[in-house]
Order: structure tokens, then sequence, then C-alpha cells
């Protein structure tokens, strides 16, 4: 078994404060778990991971781990034998070879660098998506071409995917795939209308990207080598957050959290050229988010060994076509998005403990279909787990409601208490917890069917 991805193998002054906040802060528990998680069936070939992960490579190991999640949660089958590339995945008979990368921070300072989003004009704006990110995208993937993957014995003939995604500064995860995009075609688009009022994109042609005293190429796809690259992938979303998450919607939090999910997602309305917004409690998802939700797949159209599209299960997909960049989009694709949490501590009160809500599901697993009326919004147990409780919202009065379950004489847990039409959660709270107290002074530990001694209030 792997080691713990969070027992902390390096100085406490040498550790990374993201990495702290996810190894410990109660808001975090959700990635901290799916994260862990994950983790036991990652190879980890070159032994440095956890290390990395812990201190100065934890964006670029989150991303790593990220991708074989996608990739291990979506039909793949994942191989990481080798030190290089990062993965060797497999699906639909097909095996391609995955290196991913990160943007980082470099020295490309400048005034404009250093403002805040809302503080750039419209001119500094448009300079940084067509000069500066390209530029920033183009030093981590010129780097990965010179590495000559598709030379390595296990990578012979195998179709070469990089995968990227931008940490070169606080923000620059808002920045979408526009940038790459211009800077791996070449293209720049833009929009004109027809005499009938029907949108119409055009393309003109890039040369090169400069910033500051920096000058390169455009068109990564026409520079020598990149033929072996078949695809870019391009993603915002391998982060943190994402874990955080994912980590809620499988259960991994104790229901004392809410994620506010806000952002701009791509619009399938009739002309238009302007993402929409969304915003969402993550409790109530606006679709079913996947491991994929947020790739944009770059195809080659000069590959050698050109990937088949939907190849990657979830993902947006662009591809040249009449001189220009065609997108195939999935139902929902955020361009980027932010997710704002509210946590309070766990309530525990000896000897009755919060669970989560997968470990309640595991000691009593309930139809999800059967909670229309009423959705749980706590789970708690007592040391030794003789007794079960959780907290319920009803859908119909949008009052409270808690119930208490016991073992009968089968050892299944079955309702034993319950009480419905309390005014708000944390009264709801006060009475389960009470009640599971109260219950547990009778040492009362089996409770048949026939004979239950306690009824509803």
């Amino acid at each position: 078994m792997n080691d713990n991805l969070f027992k902390p193998v390096v100085p406490a002054d040498k550790l990374n404060p993201h990495f702290i906040q996810m190894q410990t802060h109660p808001s975090a528990e959700p990635a901290r778990i799916m994260a862990a998680q994950i983790f036991q069936s990652f190879p980890n070939p070159d032994g440095n991971f956890i290390e990395q992960f812990q201190t100065t490579g934890f964006d670029s190991r989150v991303f790593e781990l990220y991708l074989f999640a996608y990739f291990s949660n979506s039909g793949f089958v994942v191989k990481r034998e080798f030190d290089r590339p990062d993965f060797v995945i497999e699906k639909d008979g097909l095996k391609v070879a995955v290196e991913a990368t990160t943007a980082n921070p470099s020295t490309l300072h400048s005034d404009v660098m250093q403002k805040a989003f809302e503080e750039l004009s419209e001119k500094e704006f448009q300079q940084r998506l067509s000069d500066e990110l390209p530029i920033r995208f183009g030093s981590p993937l010129y780097s990965k071409l010179n590495k000559k993957y598709w030379e390595l014995p296990h990578c012979k003939n195998l179709p070469i995917v990089l995968a990227i995604e931008a940490f070169f500064e606080d923000g620059s995860l808002l920045f979408s795939d526009s940038s790459l995009s211009q800077y791996l075609y070449g293209l720049n688009h833009f929009p004109t209308w027809s005499e009938n009022g029907q949108l119409v994109v055009k393309s003109t042609p890039i040369e090169e990207h400069a910033w500051n005293t920096k000058t390169i190429p455009s068109n990564f796809f026409k520079q020598p080598d990149t033929t072996y690259i078949s695809a870019i992938i391009f993603s915002n979303s391998g982060t943190y957050a994402k874990f955080q998450r994912m980590g809620y919607y499988a259960g991994y939090h104790r229901g004392n959290i809410e994620f506010i999910r806000k952002g701009f997602c791509y619009s399938f309305k009739p002309n238009a050229v302007k993402p929409l917004p969304f915003s969402f409690n993550i409790a109530e998802p606006l679709v079913e988010e996947t491991w994929g939700e947020g790739l944009m797949v770059l195809h080659n159209p000069n590959a050698i060994n050109p990937l088949p599209h939907d190849y990657f299960p979830n993902a947006a997909e662009g591809y040249l076509k009449d001189n220009l960049v065609k997108t195939d989009m999935p139902p929902f694709y955020p361009y980027m998005s932010q997710t704002f949490c509210v946590c309070a501590e766990p309530i525990d009160s000896p000897p009755i403990f919060s669970l989560t809500e997968q470990e309640f599901s595991e000691l009593f697993p309930t139809n999800p279909q059967s909670n229309f009326l009423a959705v749980e919004k706590e789970w708690y147990s007592d040391t030794v787990q003789t007794l079960l409780g959780s907290v319920l919202l009803d859908n119909t009065d949008h009052d409270w409601t808690y119930v208490i379950l016991g073992k009968d004489e089968n050892r299944r847990f079955r309702w034993i208490e319950g009480e419905s039409s309390l005014k708000d959660r944390s009264s709801a709270r006060e009475h389960l917890i009470a009640k599971m107290k109260e219950i547990l002074l009778t040492k009362q530990k089996i409770f048949p069917q026939s004979t239950n001694p306690f009824t509803l209030c």
C-alpha cells in the first residue's frame, strides 16, 4: 500500500501553505479524503510524489493526481511503469502516452502582470490574452517537446499527448483555453455579422507573440517535431477545488460545509459571442459533474498519429477545419469557475460523534430515490456504532426531522426513534443528540422490531 499522502515527510517549515490547508482545515475534508483515496491506487514510479506534493510541487502534483483520477474513472487502463512520460493509457484498443506539465511563475514580470484583473484596461487585458499567455504556455510545451518522448521504446508509434494547466500567478486559473488555442493553431478568431444578422466567425493568422523582451513564433502545431504530438489537453480545473467538489459529491463531508460555485460557461444560444454566467450551490448542481468536466482537447491537424474524436470522455474538443478552430462542446463546459466555501466546525458531543455522509451510507445503505420527501443533512453515531442518527430537511413542509436507528435481532439497522416538525436545523440536531444519549443510558444494544420501546414523538 502507498504511503500516507498527508503525513508530512519534510520539516514543517518546508511544507507548502496550500498543502497545510488541505491537510488540516475542516473545510478541506472532502478534498483531503478524495485525494487520499485516489492516491491509494496511484503508482509512484519516481518515488518523490509525496515530497513534491507537500512542498514546492503542490500544484503540479495535484494536476497529475487529477489526471489520474480522470483517466481511471473514465474507462481507461492506466499504467505508470516508467518515470516518463507520466501516463500510458489505453481505451478501445488504443494506447496513448500522456505527459503533464504546468505553466509556472517566471521572470516575465511587468507592471501589468502585477495588476488585479479589475484594474486592467481592455487593451492590457487583451495583450495578456494574445501575447503573455501564449508565451507562458509555449515555454513548458517547448521544453516537453524537446524530451522527444516518441523515441522512448515504450512510446514508439504511440500518439503523444501533452496536458497543461496554468499556475503562473494568483488568478491564472481564471483564464480559459482561448490563448492556448491561438498559440497552437496560430489563428486569431473574431466575430462578424451577415446581412441577415447571423454570426460569422472569421480568422486571421498570427505570426508571433511578443511580451516584454521575449518573442516566440506562433502556430505550435507547425513547429519542427510537433507532428509527433497528437493533441494538447488544457484544463484550469485540475485543482484543489475540483477535489473539494468531487469529494463532496462522493459524500466525504459531515453536512457542515456549503459550496457555491460561480463562473462562466459556454453558451449554446444562437449567435452567442459571450459566455453565460452561472452560480449554484453544488448540493443542487446544474449537471452531474464528472472528472472530465472542464477539459479541452486540442487536436493537432498535422499529427502523425491523430487521435479519434471522443477518445477522452466528457471533454470539449477543438480541431482545425476550413482555417477555423471548431469546438465540440459537452452539455456544460465551464470556461472558468471559482468555488466558495462556508464551513462550520463539526458538532461532536461525546459519546456522539459526527460521520461523513459516505461513512453513514456504508453502515446504512439507502436508495437515493427513497429520500425525495426529506434530505439527509447531518449524520451521527456513538463510539461503538450501537446507534446511528440523521438530521433531515423535510422537502414538503421545509421544517426539520431527526431519526435514530438501532440494530435488530439480525444486526441490521432499523428505525427506532424520531421526531418531526422541528423549527430549525440546530433544534433537530440538539434533540437528536440528547435522545441518542438517553437511549445509550439504557444499555440496550439490540432493538427487536416487535418490542420497540420507543415511539415517534
